[in-house]
């Protein structure tokens, strides 16, 4: 994840929050009790997996390098991961609205679970405390509030939370992830199952999302996004995971996020059962007559 798009991910906070709102109403939770059985015994076998800790300031100048090592260092050793650790979300494709690849319906691939939780906080050199909140939903049970838990835990030590000397605050935000970045660090060996999935896919019948009228006003033609989300056991984008890849401008990605509620999807499944799965899934602008 470049830097670029963590700030954009920022910047697009206050939209996603009010579309969960949206979409939490029109969605009620699947019952999967019945499932379990089946997807555990569905495992093929077992990879090493690392979960990845990356700690960066999203408001202004990149933090010390020595900065952000130590503020990793702290929440890596306060950290206690869940337990049981419920693994509950699968790797999963790049999908386009306009595109439903046929074969995705009955041929299934190995996948392993991924997990992916964000997490901000405000350090200010006027106030003792810090208050993380969660910026992108794990959804593994017990991990987001051990991972608030770690941070509040090395907020107590104020002396690695000190702005740059011309700044009174700053925002920083930390990913505990499977997937790694350049500046991240390794926080958490694991062994995850592979489990044949076949693949959630977008319905044919999504709607487009609307152009941007300040683009369209500035003669802008086209336009891409591409938005990472989690697709639920229900086939409805989970809002709460939300998280930008690239876009053209932030008006073409506030408009994806504003359709995203919209978009229905086949949902991935193991033997028949619903499960969630992460993908990368593309919005694409064009003005009419273009």
């Amino acid at each position: 994840m470049t830097a670029a798009r963590w700030i954009r991910c920022g910047a697009l906070a206050a939209l996603t929050v009010s579309a969960v709102s949206v979409g939490e109403a029109q969605r009620q939770p699947a019952d999967t009790a019945h499932c379990d059985s089946i997807i555990a015994a569905a495992r093929v076998d077992s990879v090493p997996v690392t979960i990845f800790l990356a700690v960066r300031r999203i408001d202004g100048a990149a933090l010390p390098v020595m900065q952000a090592q130590v503020i990793g260092d702290y929440i890596r050793a306060a950290f206690v991961p869940p337990t049981p650790f419920r693994l509950s979300t699968f790797s999963g494709p790049a999908r386009m609205r306009v595109l439903r690849p046929v074969a995705s319906d009955t041929v299934s691939g190995l996948r392993t679970p991924t997990v992916t939780g964000v997490y901000r906080f405000t350090a200010s050199k006027r106030v003792a405390a810090i208050a993380p909140m969660i910026m992108r939903a794990s959804l593994i049970t017990g991990f987001d509030s051990a991972a608030i838990a770690a941070i509040v835990d090395m907020g107590q030590f104020r002396d690695v939370l000190v702005p740059p000397e011309d700044d009174d605050s700053m925002r920083v935000d930390v990913r505990m992830s499977t997937d790694s970045t350049a500046d991240a660090h390794r926080m958490i060996a694991a062994t995850f199952p592979r489990m044949p999935v076949i693949d959630a896919a977008p319905k044919r019948d999504n709607p487009p999302a609307a152009f941007p009228e300040d683009e369209r006003a500035d003669s802008v033609p086209t336009g891409e996004v591409v938005l990472r989300f989690v697709v639920d056991r229900t086939g409805a984008a989970d809002l709460a995971t939300i998280e930008l890849v690239r876009a053209t401008s932030l008006s073409f990605a506030r408009a994806a996020v504003l359709a995203l509620p919209s978009q229905r999807f086949t949902p991935a499944t193991i033997r028949g059962c619903a499960v969630g799965q992460a993908i990368d899934y593309s919005f694409s602008f064009v003005l009419p007559n273009h």
